[in-house]
């Protein structure tokens, strides 16, 4: 594996979104990023044991969050079934003919052991709270011996494991609360109160819910296009709250498999079930299967992501340039034979609604190449029939080190964007590969001349003795470019 650019290189971070939850996609940032460090070649030199104190207190602190709303759902429930069950009874009381002192004195026993059913679940928060940080590190110790590739269906699976040993908890603790209630009932009405705890906590509970916000006023909250950053990459588009849902969905199917298992037999089975990342696979029938986190073998080439600016749509094909063979002897992914950098992107699909420019990223499977960046460019026009559509990404920084599994093509430009028409330049004052026009001094068109190949990313500097300030971006195609005039988009109002 190639050694990045810094030992942070390619390091996931998610900062606060006021508008929605995102503590599975952190906790799946927290466990890539321990793999990916553990997962190196210089990985002699760390300290697995602080290594994993320290993903095991990261995701303690989030996972605190989804076990207050395991047990919040619980008691919700708890409380609808309880009240339901109440009324039910009442009804069955009343048309037995049995006045409203003697239903009362029947339903007066419930009441100190729904209390105690209640103020148990409590207690049941801060237990569990904090016997998790224990659990997730025996979890990580396990997880460690077997992942080599910190994917997002092991992250998950660690979120598996870890809400079997919850659900085993608060089954030992709340089921003994639930049986004296279930009780009573049972010996009036049959099956009135028969409350399936451990269905309820694997089949039940919707985690995905909007974070209250402790500060909140009625101020409209301004929601980030994106809560999650890249180190040497940048920004990438995150969950949305349908990806985590069923991301969710996803890992209760295997705590329902794990626990429904028969041939659990070690005691570390028995509190966290059977997962992949074990070693020991959870079934076929569970959604979150195949689970694939050993070396990655194929890389393919880096792709582009759009997203934000109230548009949707928007893809693209990523144009690479400066492509060498690579020397890395030590890189572990085999079929990365080529890289290079990213030089443009061929617009596929252009989308609608686009207020503002979208966000632009840039990423490749194997996480090897860095620095490359570049803003998408939208046609702002009204009455243009490309209104509110991309038109084109212009690169500014290449970036270096993406895997190239092309051949190397001769890179036209195609279209260049004015991000600046500088001033004090003169009709004479010229450009290769393009011809430009100058009005009172600023650079105002510039046309494509045919011909001309790269192999990179061009530089277009304006050859004046007396201009200054002009900012050309080109917008690079392997096409051959036409011969004809070359619309040009002044970013200058």
């Amino acid at each position: 594996m190639a050694i990045c650019a810094s030992l942070t290189s390619g390091s996931t971070i998610y900062f606060a979104d006021p508008c929605k939850d995102n503590a599975l996609a952190r906790i799946e940032a927290y466990t890539e990023n321990f793999f990916d460090r553990i997962g190196r070649i210089d990985s002699a030199l760390l300290n697995l044991p602080n290594e994993i104190n320290s993903v095991v207190e990261l995701t303690g602190d989030v996972s605190n969050g989804f076990i207050n709303s395991i047990l919040g759902s619980l008691q919700d429930e708890l409380a609808k079934q309880v009240s339901e069950a109440i009324q039910a009874l009442e009804k069955i009381l009343t048309g037995l003919g049995r006045t409203i002192p003697e239903i009362i004195a029947i339903e007066t026993p419930l009441i100190p052991l729904v209390k105690t059913l209640f103020d148990g679940i409590f207690c049941a928060s801060s237990k569990i709270m904090n016997s998790a940080k224990d659990a997730l590190g025996d979890i990580f110790t396990a997880a460690a011996k077997n992942v080599l590739n910190g994917t997002a269906c092991v992250a998950q699976e660690i979120v598996g494991a870890l809400t079997n040993h919850i659900t085993n908890q608060v089954d030992s603790i709340v089921s003994p609360l639930i049986e004296p209630i279930r009780k009573i009932f049972s010996a009036i009405t049959g099956d009135l109160f028969n409350f399936d705890l451990k269905n309820f906590l694997v089949t039940g509970i919707n985690l995905t819910r909007k974070i209250v916000n402790l500060f909140e006023c009625d101020d409209e909250k301004i929601c980030p296009a994106s809560s999650k950053y890249v180190i040497d990459q940048g920004p990438l588009k995150d969950m949305s709250e349908t990806d985590q849902s069923n991301a969710w969905d996803s890992i209760f199917s295997g705590v329902a498999i794990s626990q429904g298992a028969s041939n659990l037999a070690t005691d570390f089975e028995k509190a966290y079930g059977k997962w992949s990342i074990f070693g020991d696979p959870i079934g076929d029938s569970s959604s979150l299967g195949p689970c694939e986190f050993g070396n990655v073998t194929t890389c393919g080439n880096p792709t582009v992501s759009f997203f934000g600016g109230d548009g949707i749509g928007g893809a693209g094909n990523v144009v690479l340039g400066q492509i060498v063979n690579n020397v890395d002897t030590e890189d572990a992914v085999g079929d990365v034979l080529k890289i290079g950098s990213i030089v443009g992107v061929d617009i596929t699909d252009p989308g609608s609604g686009y207020t503002v420019a979208p966000v632009v990223t840039f990423q490749d499977s194997c996480n090897k190449g860095y620095g490359a960046y570049g803003h998408a460019v939208i046609d702002q026009v009204p009455t243009s029939p490309t209104f509110g559509q991309i038109t084109s990404v212009v690169i500014i920084s290449e970036g270096a080190n993406y895997p190239a599994n092309v051949d190397e093509l001769p890179l036209y430009i195609s279209d260049v964007v004015i991000e600046n028409p500088g001033q004090d330049y003169n009709d004479g004052d010229g450009i290769d590969g393009l011809d430009i026009e100058v009005t009172d001094g600023r650079i105002t068109r510039a046309t494509v001349l045919p011909g001309l190949g790269y192999n990179g990313l061009p530089n277009l500097n304006i050859d004046s003795l007396t201009g200054f300030g002009a900012i050309l971006r080109p917008v690079m195609s392997v096409a051959t470019p036409q011969t004809e005039i070359v619309q040009v988009i002044d970013c200058i109002s």
